[in-house]
């Protein structure tokens, strides 16, 4: 945006005032609007790629982020699974956590447990782009998913 400053010479005009316009109008260059420096939020539906470093072929776990509920709910590959949502910038955990009870193959079930296991506990999130990584004070990348659908 070009500002064009027309000082008057009127001798009344305190002398200060054109430098101060001027420091006033070039001191926002840098400026972010609230909007631009909050970090987005996972919201939608995610399929986990990965936990625990190991790829998953034997089932495909979701998580969908349902942020106008709070709601954090999705499959475990054979059950179901859903809970109170309580995100921050840095944090995201599950309360109330509750899931179907149905037996699966051995290989789904293994998948499962550990998924159960970290889901239920608080971990830091991280999203660049689509890719969204859960990490734990122990265990980097406990699990990686990518968004599939918006919200």
């Amino acid at each position: 945006m070009d500002f064009i400053l027309q000082l008057d010479s009127n001798p009344s005009t305190p002398s200060y005032l054109g430098p101060l316009l001027l420091g006033l109008m070039g001191s926002c260059g840098g400026c972010k609007t609230i909007k631009e420096s909050q970090s987005t939020q996972p919201s939608g539906l995610y399929q986990v790629i990965e936990i625990e470093g190991m790829s998953i072929s034997e089932t495909q776990p979701t998580l969908n982020f349902d942020l106008e509920q709070n709601r954090l709910t999705g499959s475990v590959g054979c059950n179901q699974f859903g809970g109170s949502l309580i995100i921050s910038q840095e944090k995201i955990s599950v309360d109330s956590l509750m899931t179907t009870k149905m037996y699966c193959s051995d290989a789904v079930m293994a998948i499962e447990y550990k998924f159960l296991r970290h889901i239920g506990r608080p971990m830091q999130w991280t999203q660049n782009g689509n890719t969204l990584s859960l990490s734990a004070d122990d265990i980097p990348n406990v699990m990686i998913a990518v968004k599939t659908k918006d919200q």
